[in-house]
């Protein structure tokens, strides 16, 4: 009888602390990724993460100085229940915005970022989501340390909230999400001045980040 019990304890708080993931949501600018991809210049953007815990009412001082050795300029701002009625910390970070993936990657101090890049012979500007995986690597074996569960990104949200600030832009959109509807084949999108899209990745595409270093968002047409 006693063991049954210790089972119907226990088993419920293993479940609570297991999971663990993180979300995260930025914005881009067409001219930024312009200026970036012809001229080698490089910027940090504001981004909003979302990173699971077990609970608000928990110290959270030790994840937080855990966090920022992963982020630029981390900064702390709230914690509360998510739409799936988890427990969330929401911070405010910056990300490198970069034509330089190996740069990124030796700079070390930033789990995620943006590649803006032009090839050759090719007038367009291909725009990736990238992801420092000897950071990530760090950061899941804390995760797995605290949780009992190694940290994935196939069930991470990443959004990115394009903004045109020139007269218009022409995109490719790679399949996702935009704007909350589905679309399965890379859809074309023209902005107008100062009109703006939300694209939201697909589980495939975070997949392919964590295994490949790096995910197609969208192509700019130039």
């Amino acid at each position: 009888m006693n063991r049954k019990l210790k089972l119907i304890v226990v088993l419920p708080i293993l479940i609570f602390i297991s999971a663990c993931k993180i979300d995260f949501n930025g914005d881009l600018y067409t001219s930024d990724l312009i200026d970036v991809a012809e001229n080698g210049s490089e910027f940090t953007l504001p981004m909003e993460i979302n990173f699971q815990v077990s609970s608000c009412d928990e110290d959270l001082t030790s994840m937080h100085n855990t966090l920022s050795g992963y982020f630029i300029d981390y900064n702390f701002l709230k914690c509360g229940t998510g739409d799936d009625f988890m427990s969330y910390v929401t911070s405010r970070v910056q990300v490198p915005l970069t034509n330089d993936q190996d740069s990124f990657n030796k700079t070390n101090n930033s789990l995620v970022g943006y590649l803006s890049k032009k090839y050759d012979d090719d007038p367009n500007i291909y725009v990736y989501l990238i992801l420092n995986t000897g950071l990530f690597s760090n950061l899941s074996d804390y995760v797995e340390s605290e949780t009992f569960s190694p940290l994935s990104l196939e069930e991470s949200k990443f959004i990115v909230n394009l903004n045109n600030d020139l007269n218009e832009a022409n995109i490719n959109v790679y399949p996702s999400y935009v704007d909350s509807k589905p679309i399965v084949w890379a859809t074309n999108y023209q902005l107008g001045k100062r009109e703006k899209i939300t694209i939201s990745n697909s589980n495939v595409s975070s997949a392919h980040l964590q295994s490949n270093s790096w995910t197609p968002i969208f192509v700019f047409l130039m």
